[in-house]
């Protein structure tokens, strides 16, 4: 399918770009069609582009320390007294060179590639290799920053990546993505920007450019790039079951946590304190409006709460600029300096008001806190699950974490340990989704719920009473 799709791009070019001359032969003797010196034209400056890119692109070798116990996938009815097993394991990335400062090179990369690391070596090409040291990292983008000593290296300015503007990439553009797929150095996959705005439930902060020009194992942390030869994204995850489903961070995100890293040494965020979600058509009906974020939950003492923000206000802009999703308050609350004081427009109780709010500082405590529901009337305590339980049990949903005894949740045969992965046929990927199907469930007058749960390796359904 993505040869075709490569085809038709480049047979599209040649009837566009074909003229009326005469075919000519190549030193071959071999009769060359009309329009070849356009599909000739596409060959070269590809390879060019290539060629003046992949000397940007680095091989990461992460030598990882992590623990590892036997027994934890079985659901065994005592504990046995045996400590995690601490092993070592090496993790293979790519990278993209794209800052020189005094005398040192810095790398943009992910994450999950040098997360854990003992020791990280990088490779810039077959004969030489570098010991390099993590200036800072993001999980809540997956973004690392990584500094290398430039002594040594020649033509250092030249192997400096050029960033583009992931802002302008549009659906339908080319993509090119250069990486170490498996460790094969520096290959080369084309294919199209299939979707923008991506998310997929990895990170905290996610706005993903999809693509489907091919990406494997060891192309994380690699560039994709535009027709230009600048850098629009960092390639970070895959669909594994799907075809042709790449994901990159965006360049100006990527761009934007490496400055703050840089700066600070971490990535300081704006901190508003709600929770929010968005409008569903049902919940449109309900209230009658059709725009904005639905704000679900206010932190105490938050910024939010001190300007007066309520639970059931719907917020439609920031500084005069409408908000269309919860993506585009979360990533400009997060980019606004701790201090800032910005204007909320907010419709509450069907009249539109104006709030000041003073942007804080997102708190560790709160960014690193796993979402939890205390449904105290249900006898259930749950949480998220994070990206490595997902990846390791193959599963979506979320985590029982305690029952009450006595209490509904116990009488339904729930237990701790217990992933609850649909409710009435619905697919639940987080706490604050659990809690508003519970909620919609209750308005609609619904006394039981049928709840789909993993226990160990096997699912069962199990009803729980709601009253």
């Amino acid at each position: 399918m993505k040869a075709l799709t490569l085809l038709s791009l480049l047979i599209l070019s040649l009837i566009l770009g074909c003229r009326a001359e005469q075919p000519t032969r190549p030193s071959g003797g071999t009769e060359v069609l009309n329009g070849g010196g356009v599909l000739e034209a596409f060959q070269k400056e590809l390879t060019r582009i290539v060629d003046r890119v992949s000397p940007s692109v680095v091989t990461i070798f992460a030598l990882q320390e992590v623990e590892f116990n036997p027994f934890e996938d079985f659901d065994l009815p005592f504990r046995l007294p045996i400590e995690p097993f601490r092993q070592e394991r090496r993790s293979l990335g790519s990278g993209v060179i794209v800052k020189l400062e005094k005398g040192k090179i810095y790398i943009l990369t992910n994450n999950h590639v040098v997360e854990d690391a003992k020791s990280i070596t990088v490779r810039f090409d077959r004969h030489t290799e570098r010991r390099a040291r993590i200036v800072g990292t993001d999980p809540k983008t997956d973004i690392a920053v990584l500094e290398v000593d430039a002594k040594g290296l020649g033509d250092v300015e030249k192997r400096i990546a050029k960033l583009g503007n992931s802002d302008r990439v549009r659906v339908g553009q080319i993509a090119i993505a250069i990486g170490n797929p498996y460790g094969l150095e520096r290959t080369v996959t084309v294919g199209v920007i299939s979707a923008l705005k991506r998310s997929i439930g990895i990170t905290q902060y996610e706005s993903y450019i999809q693509t489907d020009a091919a990406i494997n194992p060891g192309n994380s942390g690699g560039p994709l790039i535009n027709i230009y030869g600048e850098v629009i994204g960092i390639n970070t995850a895959i669909v594994a079951s799907g075809q042709g489903l790449g994901f990159a961070i965006p360049i100006n995100l990527a761009k934007w946590v490496m400055d703050q890293i840089l700066e600070h040494g971490r990535v300081v965020r704006g901190w508003l304190g709600v929770v929010i979600q968005e409008i569903t058509p049902d919940i449109a009906e309900a209230i009658g409006v059709r725009e904005g974020i639905l704000v679900a939950q206010v932190v105490k003492d938050s910024p939010a709460d001190k300007a007066g923000l309520r639970v059931g206000d719907i917020i439609v802009a920031l500084n005069g600029k409408k908000l269309d999703s919860v993506r585009d308050l979360q990533f400009s609350v997060m980019k606004t300096k701790p201090g800032t004081e910005v204007t909320l427009t907010v419709i509450r109780e069907g009249r539109k008001m104006k709030l000041k709010v003073k942007i804080g500082e997102l708190p560790e405590k709160v960014s690193g806190k796993k979402p939890r529901y205390e449904g105290e009337n249900l006898g259930l305590s749950l949480r998220d699950l994070t990206p490595r339980e997902k990846a390791r049990l193959g599963v979506e949903g979320v985590l029982v974490v305690g029952v009450v005894p006595g209490s509904p949740a116990d009488h339904s045969g729930l237990r701790p340990g217990d992933i609850i992965m649909r409710v009435n046929n619905r697919k639940i990927d987080s706490v604050g989704e659990f809690q508003r199907v519970m909620d919609s469930l209750r308005e609609m007058g619904k006394e039981k719920a049928l709840l789909l749960v993993r226990r160990g390796a096997s699912n069962l359904y199990l009803v729980l009473n709601l009253e």
